[in-house]
């Protein structure tokens, strides 16, 4: 347990000491596009919130735990109909937290979005998100052999302002692609190390639909994440859907975990999600797993009729 963390500890250091830690990652990334991307906010005609924490490699002290709350909807300035082709707006805000070792993040953003269509089924956007970032250092959760004078013994905490990401949408009722930029600004960590700077995060994710027997539908999807520093990462998902009542997954993570996943919709407007990462790196030899719950609001998402669904992604 002790190696196990202290590996962690010196990949923690290494990561933020010179570029920066990758930004969180979610096996359900399907239903949570807008927390990556900004450009989604405001593409469902009502209110949508999301939430989820994720327990990452559970049982190692110090790994990686994440949690979420979002919301986004259509920005509407009067009740006039507008017209079929002229571009729409949405608006969303964000809150992610991330915590490793004795590191943590806070951040939280509002969004913009504008959504030009393109024809009659497709619907081009871009979008943008601006708000702050707190990063905060624990020497408390840090222990050593030895006393060693390079480690400090009290606590920082400061503020990186601002903190910025856009991103484009492409979509119609089967199909989405999008791209976005996180940590737009890679702001430096002066307070960290005079080489210390966030990296700029490269999200593409793509998915479609396809209609099968007894009102089941298979939504084959990808999501990959690149940095300057670190190798591409990248999940490959099948996601199967019972007429907007029950979703069941599985995918692959490079060739970090084997993902499977379930999401149950209740009533019209709630879902509750859960996935489960088996370990295939050499992780595995403790039989370390990580765990990730969800939770959803959403009052037009078609619930029993996937016909009608007018996101890929059924939400």
């Amino acid at each position: 347990m002790k190696k196990t963390y202290s590996i962690i500890l010196i990949l923690s250091f290494s990561s933020i000491l010179t570029f920066g830690q990758q930004t969180e990652h979610y096996t359900q990334y399907q239903f949570n596009q807008f927390n990556f991307n900004p450009a989604v906010a405001g593409t469902k005609s009502c209110i949508d919130i999301r939430t989820g924490y994720r327990y990452q490699w559970l049982g190692i002290d110090g790994s990686p735990q994440t949690g979420f709350v979002n919301a986004h909807g259509p920005l509407r300035f009067n009740k006039r109909k507008r017209s079929y082709f002229g571009p729409k707006s949405g608006i969303g805000f964000l809150v992610n937290r991330d915590r490793f070792g004795p590191f943590s993040f806070l951040q939280a953003q509002l969004a913009y979005a504008l959504h030009l269509p393109i024809n009659k089924d497709w619907t081009f956007s871009v979008g943008a998100a601006l708000g702050i970032k707190q990063t905060g250092f624990s020497a408390a959760d840090i222990t050593t052999e030895f006393t060693d004078p390079a480690i400090t013994s009290s606590s920082q905490s400061f503020l990186i302002f601002p903190d910025a990401r856009i991103g484009f949408w492409l979509a119609d009722k089967k199909n989405y692609m999008g791209f976005s930029v996180v940590n737009l600004f890679a702001n430096q960590l002066p307070e960290v190390g005079p080489d210390s700077r966030l990296q700029r995060h490269y999200y593409l994710t793509a998915g479609k639909q396809f209609k099968l027997e007894n009102k089941w539908v298979f939504v084959p999807s990808f999501f990959l994440l690149k940095t300057a520093k670190t190798p591409v990462d990248f999940h490959l998902s099948a996601l199967f859907n019972l007429d907007n009542k029950l979703s069941l997954g599985v995918g692959i993570r490079r060739t970090d975990a084997i993902t499977a996943q379930i999401r149950v919709k209740l009533f019209n407007f709630i879902s509750v999600g859960y996935s489960f990462d088996f370990v295939i790196s050499k992780l595995n030899k403790n039989m370390w797993y990580s765990h990730e719950l969800t939770g959803g609001f959403n009052s037009c998402s078609n619930y029993g009729n996937s016909s009608t669904t007018s996101c890929p992604t059924f939400e």
